[in-house]
């Protein structure tokens, strides 16, 4: 089952310069020298904050009035706030390909004990990738739709990576207006990509709303050859083809392109607020999706509207302190502000 068959395609992918969407607008007024005003289209940037403790215990009872929050070390105010028990809309994206033969049947456990895991309330979509990108089954509740599609994923063919992390972000969580994040199981080296890059998906971490958390699985002595060719499920994704080259492992990729794919997946998780795990060992997956699962129960999401309306394609840091003493947040490191000649 293929994107283009659940009908899911937005027109937003027409364009590969998407420019970064912040959630809710509102227009403010700024003054003309003429005495007159113009209407300024101001928007919501939204932020997910991990709070824990001086022992790393995650905290989940604060309030609105318990955070701060600066953008290029000015202080803004707070708009939004959804608490740690609102629900969240994940999308589990898992790579199938030949690589992960030998253990598919290991990832598929411990992929539905972590969907078992995570709140009734929340949300989950199963999505596979491989020669494909397949969305195996919508965002649902039922925990028993989502385990039947993660055991429909079969193991076989090239790594369209850098394709599944923009139809990921883009097509499936980004229409989602509520917590949300991606949970991405992979060994980090793309064989097949040719609508989507690497430095692309990357700025995409950085504009998203959504919480990436990676887990990088070393299958390097797992397989001997890796497969050629690759599509996308038909969806016409954005941009001309990419050529292979320097940052894009081929087919036969050694130790090089496993150190790159590592470091690729850390960036993702480090630019949209996540976090990064290493699980080198089968035994070392099962404690890296309860990681995530409690991670995702005590993960804020704070808005706020930006007192700089410049529309300049800038990136903006971001800083967001827990005014009870003890306590420290994380959040993405910023975001890159929207640039279409407005500002």
């Amino acid at each position: 089952m293929q994107f283009m068959e659940r009908k899911v395609l937005l027109p937003a992918f027409l364009a590969l310069g998407v420019l970064i969407w912040l959630g809710f607008g509102q227009d403010a007024k700024q003054p003309q020298k003429n005495g007159q005003s113009i209407q300024v289209h101001v928007e919501m940037v939204s932020l997910p904050v991990v709070v824990s403790d001086r022992d790393g215990r995650r905290v989940r009872d604060l309030k609105k009035e318990d955070f701060e929050i600066f953008e290029d070390k000015v202080p803004q105010q707070i708009a939004g706030f959804e608490a740690t028990d609102e629900p969240i809309s994940v999308a589990l994206t898992l790579d199938t390909s030949g690589s992960m033969q030998k253990k598919l049947r290991l990832l598929q456990d411990e992929a539905i004990r972590f969907v078992n895991t995570l709140h009734p309330d929340d949300s989950v979509a199963v999505l596979s990738f491989a020669d494909d990108v397949n969305l195996l089954e919508d965002f649902s509740i039922s925990r028993e739709r989502a385990a039947y599609g993660i055991k429909e994923t079969r193991a076989d063919g090239s790594t369209v990576l850098y394709e599944a992390v923009w139809l990921s972000l883009q097509e499936v969580l980004k229409p989602v207006k509520e917590r949300k994040a991606l949970v991405l199981f992979t060994d980090g080296v793309d064989t097949a990509s040719r609508k989507a890059s690497m430095g692309e998906t990357l700025q995409l971490a950085k504009e998203t709303q959504a919480t990436i958390y990676t887990i990088y699985f070393n299958t390097e002595g797992d397989l001997d050859t890796v497969g050629r060719g690759g599509r996308v499920g038909g969806i016409p994704l954005p941009g001309p083809p990419v050529v292979i080259g320097p940052g894009y492992p081929g087919p036969g990729s050694g130790s090089s392109d496993y150190a790159q794919g590592r470091q690729y997946l850390s960036q993702l998780s480090e630019f949209s607020g996540g976090l990064f795990f290493d699980a080198l060992k089968p035994e070392d997956l099962g404690p890296a999706f309860e990681e995530i699962a409690r991670e995702l129960s005590s993960q804020y999401s704070i808005g706020y509207y930006s007192t700089n309306t410049k529309h300049d394609g800038k990136f903006r840091n971001v800083q967001v302190r827990v005014k009870r003493p003890g306590l420290a947040a994380r959040t993405k490191k910023g975001y890159l502000a929207p640039k279409d000649g407005r500002g």
